[in-house]
């Protein structure tokens, strides 16, 4: 319900209007206020407040959606199987062998990232074009940026570990699964560690989500949608490393208008990852820390190369807050303290504790 005060109050001079539009000012008493909502908000603030409730609640929806098939999938799996003759334990010890969790692992990650979220989008009203760019860059502006973000990931992973070794004496245990082996597996997890989450995570977190809420202003949209790229990992462990990559990922995104750069970006993350966990079946785990360590200086070392030889670098870092006339505090608490924010947000929490019990 909408209910409109003046400050001060002149509702009583034309009760008959009170149905009316507000008008901008109050005329033919003399002087000239402004009007306000109920709870000290302009017209123009409501109905920007209206827009960012009504984009939160079509990311969380999204959202939701993602969580309930992540739930079902299992739930339907062994439906399945149990039609198919197959006892729970059978169904059990085949979706936990390797190859099968990777291609488990594909279908699942390209379908929850691209499906509830076209879905709720394409609902509202939006045009998927405009929300995800695909564009090609300039090589000039791909190789700083790039390097730029591989480093920032570096400095996001040592951030998280170091952060994570405060909290050592606490049992908290995220089963990743193993690697299958031989040749064909390491092209099966390159394709489901590596370039799958690189596709359909970058268009869900940095095309649509970033997308829809790029209208109130970069600086917001790429805090938020690094806010949701992290809790929707779903644990404690990977939550404050992804919601700083978020962060880089998101800048790149907005800096060049296209994806692909922060697609890259995201993939060469993952492939150290992947790269460190087989190498640790051939070499000692000192020899491995070394290694890693190497690579490490050696990508934050091209990153600050990089950034030192990138044109303007003070218009680089420039970012659009947009909408001036409402605060940037303002959008936040608008967002987070959507209902349906507030229930993903809950229900991330849920998730992440699970793991302290495992």
């Amino acid at each position: 319900m909408d209910n409109f005060t003046t400050q001060p109050d002149f509702s009583n001079e034309n009760p008959q209007n009170n149905s009316n539009p507000v008008p901008e000012s109050n005329s033919g008493t003399g002087n000239t206020f402004p009007l306000y909502y109920k709870g000290g908000l302009t017209p123009e603030e409501f109905k920007i407040k209206k827009k960012i409730r009504s984009t939160a609640a079509g990311i969380s929806i999204s959202l939701l959606l993602f969580f309930f098939f992540s739930f079902s999938f299992g739930e339907v799996y062994y439906l399945i199987m149990s039609k198919l003759g197959f006892s729970t334990q059978t169904a059990k010890a085949i979706i936990s062998e390797p190859a099968v969790m990777q291609v488990y692992q594909i279908a699942f990650s390209s379908f929850l990232f691209t499906v509830p979220f076209i879905i709720v989008q394409k609902i509202r009203g939006e045009k998927i074009s405009n929300l995800v760019p695909i564009k090609k860059i300039e090589k000039e502006n791909f190789i700083p940026l790039f390097f730029i973000g591989v480093a920032f990931c570096v400095f996001s992973n040592i951030a998280a570990s170091t952060l994570s070794s405060f909290f050592s004496f606490i049992h908290y245990e995220v089963d990743f699964g193993e690697n299958p082996k031989g040749f064909f597996g390491v092209l099966l997890t390159l394709l489901s560690t590596v370039a799958v989450p690189a596709l359909v995570e970058e268009f869900a977190c940095r095309g649509i989500v970033l997308g829809v809420l790029r209208k109130f202003g970069d600086g917001f949209a790429v805090v938020v949608s690094a806010a949701v790229f992290g809790l929707i990992h779903g644990n404690f462990e990977q939550i404050p490393f992804a919601f700083l990559v978020g962060l880089v990922l998101g800048f790149i995104v907005i800096k060049t208008n296209s994806l692909l750069v922060a697609m890259a970006v995201h993939a060469v993350n993952n492939l150290i990852s992947v790269i460190f966990s087989y190498l640790s079946d051939f070499i000692s785990q000192n020899a491995e820390n070394i290694s890693y360590i190497i690579l490490l200086c050696v990508l934050m070392l091209l990153g600050i190369f990089a950034l030192y030889f990138t044109k303007n670098t003070s218009e680089v870092f420039k970012i659009d807050t947009g909408l001036s006339e409402v605060s940037e505090k303002k959008k936040y608490k608008w967002f987070f303290s959507s209902a349906w924010i507030i229930v993903f947000i809950v229900i991330c929490g849920l998730e992440s504790i699970m793991y302290f019990f495992i």
